[in-house]
């Protein structure tokens, strides 16, 4: 493998098992794939160097003690023998949330209720109770505050729907993720993943011409404007170019993510008192960028129902999508036949694919490379299984099948 000597100095928020970590280094990044951008260089080696966010905790005043207790007695009091998280109201607000959640996590354990500041939650990250909730027992839970955070941004999309909207729309939805689109998602993906390498790489060249060998970057961000590039195009068609740019749709979304975290952690829904949206600067801006988002999706809907092209559920996941224009889920929901739904519906469907799918990609992705970084032996067998797999071809639907080990 050919090796050049550089690095990258990556930034994330990222903690792995007790050690707290802020920043971490590579030396040297892994071999990126021919496909992407055939001048890449390779690289030999990655370490991975970490260093600590360790913070002293708040002390408690009269107004904290006063909190645990209201909270922890609206919320019901004990669970059982479930640990209670208490603390400074400060703590909460202070540093991003993660970083205190997983001290509580050490201290407490996978499962705890969290029992101090504006709401009560009960905090879980073991996943054997995670799959009990989420998959076993699905229905048996309600979303809660969830929901009425969620409903003013995704109306009645499939997150905070109540049950019956949600078993309607996922039949709707689910024939549109069938395997002929999924092919072609594998080429989006790759092209969108080429401009980030491409970026990288020049910000790299840009270093090198200034004397240096190190870049710092943001990772959770970069796979954020990824995975939001790739809902553009594969959800809706449309390329929002956040990888290089950053357009006011995407300053509007995540403007509208801050303040759904705002509403969570708030004491009161001071934002349902009348008039509270003209008054409040952030509720002002909040709505102005929720016009934004919904001026894009409705006119992107406005957009494929002038060009709608009805035909049946089977004919539809027969189409030529490695080679037709419009690819997207939503050409496919508008021009299902017998699937007639308002536009406002599209809109919440729409809106929670891109709201809710792109972070969650980004932090997977971000996890998976800090992970990967403290075990230079994985990415080997990674890369190894990579360039045995694809060689020097784009990766396809039926190629990624293959990629057994990675895929475990």
């Amino acid at each position: 493998m050919e090796a050049a000597v550089s690095s990258l100095h990556l930034s994330s928020p990222a903690i792995h098992g007790s050690l707290r970590t802020s920043d971490f280094m590579f030396l040297g990044v892994p071999k990126p794939p021919s496909f992407l951008n055939p001048k890449l260089k390779a690289f030999a080696a990655i370490r991975c160097q970490s260093t600590s966010t360790k913070e002293p905790k708040a002390k408690r005043n009269l107004l904290d003690n006063a909190s645990n207790l209201l909270t922890n007695f609206l919320s019901g009091g004990s669970l059982g023998s479930m640990p209670v998280a208490e603390g400074a109201v400060s703590d909460l607000f202070g540093r991003p949330l993660f970083f205190s959640l997983y001290d509580w996590f050490l201290e407490h354990g996978s499962v705890y209720k969290l029992a101090f500041g504006p709401k009560a939650f009960v905090v879980v990250s073991d996943p054997i109770v995670v799959k009990h909730i989420l998959r076993e027992n699905a229905f048996s839970f309600d979303k809660g505050v969830l929901a009425d955070i969620l409903e003013p941004i995704m109306g009645k999309g499939l997150i905070p729907a109540d049950l019956d909207t949600w078993k309607q729309r996922r039949r709707v939805i689910a024939p549109g993720f069938h395997a002929l689109y999924l092919e072609a998602m594998v080429k989006v993906f790759t092209d969108c993943s080429g401009r980030t390498t491409e970026k990288f790489e020049k910000l790299l060249d840009g270093e090198r011409s200034r004397g240096g060998d190190a870049i710092e970057l943001d990772l959770e961000a970069e796979f954020s404007s990824l995975a939001l590039d790739i809902i553009g195009l594969g959800v809706f068609n449309y390329d929002f170019g956040s990888v290089t740019k950053e357009s006011p749709v995407i300053q509007a979304v995540y403007g509208t993510l801050f303040e759904a975290e705002h509403r969570s952690t708030f004491y009161i829904p001071y934002w349902k008192i009348p008039l509270a949206r003209w008054v409040v600067p952030r509720q002002r801006k909040f709505h102005y960028d929720l016009k934004i988002i919904n001026d894009c999706l409705d006119g992107l809907i406005r957009n494929a129902k002038d060009s709608r092209q009805e035909a049946d559920v089977e004919k539809l996941q027969q189409r030529d999508y490695l080679n037709i224009k419009d690819a997207s889920v939503l050409r496919f929901l508008v021009d299902m036949r017998g699937a007639d739904v308002d536009d406002r519906q599209l809109r919440d469907d729409l809106m929670t694919m891109l709201i809710a799918g792109h972070e969650t990609t980004a932090a997977v992705l971000t996890w998976a490379v800090f992970l990967l970084a403290q075990n230079p032996s994985k990415i080997k067998k990674a890369q190894a299984e990579v360039d045995s797999v694809l060689g020097q071809e784009s990766p396809t639907f039926e190629s990624i099948k293959k990629l057994e080990w990675l895929q475990r």
